[in-house]
Order: C-alpha cells, then sequence, then structure tokens
C-alpha cells in the first residue's frame, strides 16, 4: 500500500537519507516543485484560509493529497482564472482532504514546507533529484555568518 504524503515527510523529516528511496515519487516531486521553486508558488493570499476540516480519519476522507496532486498547477500564475475562483477551489481541497494533509497544503501554498518539517529543505530536495540544484531558497544560501 502507498504511504500518504504526510507519512513520506514526517519520515524523511526524521531521517533526511530516506528521501533516496521515494526518488521515483510523481507525487513527492510535484510536491517539492510548489513548496520550493519561486516560479511555482500558488498565487493565493498568505496565511491560513478559515476553513472548515474534514473529520474523517486519514484514508476516509473524500479525496487525498496524492490524487489532487496533478490538479495543482490551477492555483499558480500559469493557470488564468478568477482571483475569487481559485480562491474557492483551494478552501474546496482544503475541506476534503485529511487535515494534516491541508497542513501541508498550506505550507506549500506559502512555499514554507520546511517551517513545518525542519528538515525537508530545498537544498535536500535538490541533491536527491526532485528540484534543479540551482534552485535554492534563502535558507540554503544565506551566507553563514563567521
Amino acid at each position: 500500500m502507498r504511504k500518504y504524503i504526510t507519512e513520506i515527510l514526517e519520515e524523511v523529516n526524521k531521517e533526511p537519507t530516506t528521501l533516496a528511496k521515494y526518488r521515483e515519487d510523481v507525487g513527492l516531486k510535484f510536491l517539492f516543485q510548489y513548496a520550493f521553486i519561486p516560479e511555482q508558488k500558488f498565487d493565493l493570499p498568505e496565511g491560513d484560509p478559515p476553513f472548515k476540516p474534514d473529520a474523517a480519519p486519514i484514508g476516509m476522507t473524500p479525496t487525498n493529497f496524492t490524487q489532487e496532486m496533478r490538479k495543482l498547477y490551477v492555483f499558480t500564475k500559469a493557470r488564468q482564472l478568477p482571483k475569487l475562483r481559485r480562491e474557492q477551489l483551494f478552501l474546496q481541497l482544503l475541506e476534503s482532504v485529511h487535515p494534516s494533509e491541508a497542513k501541508v497544503l498550506l505550507a506549500v501554498k506559502d512555499q514554507k514546507l520546511n517551517k513545518l518539517y525542519k528538515n525537508v529543505t530545498a537544498k535536500l530536495a535538490a541533491e536527491h533529484g526532485f528540484i534543479p540544484v540551482q534552485v535554492k531558497k534563502n535558507e540554503d544560501t544565506t551566507p553563514k555568518k563567521s
């Protein structure tokens, strides 16, 4: 059985070297692209919108992150949608996935996945071939003070 994206992220957060075994996971590749590549950032307001989380246990929600992964492009600037419609679709998505997956979606939206999972960074994703090596977020390229 396939692991949920939140289970994979928790596993990688605990032991970053385990990311290598998910190298062929297309859903994880999409997630890292939206989470770390500035050009792929969602065209939605910053912060958490008010939504009603689904109360069903994981696996029993109407949909899950993996099933919706290929549709996430509608939230980027590449897809021309009225702002209100884009926000409505995002709220519907948040309300149809498990609350733990909704937290991941919110972190991806604001490109702050490394705030939710400290060890899951753009540098780690680039090292394992999920995103281009030259794409590094501020947390990976800031000069170290001596």
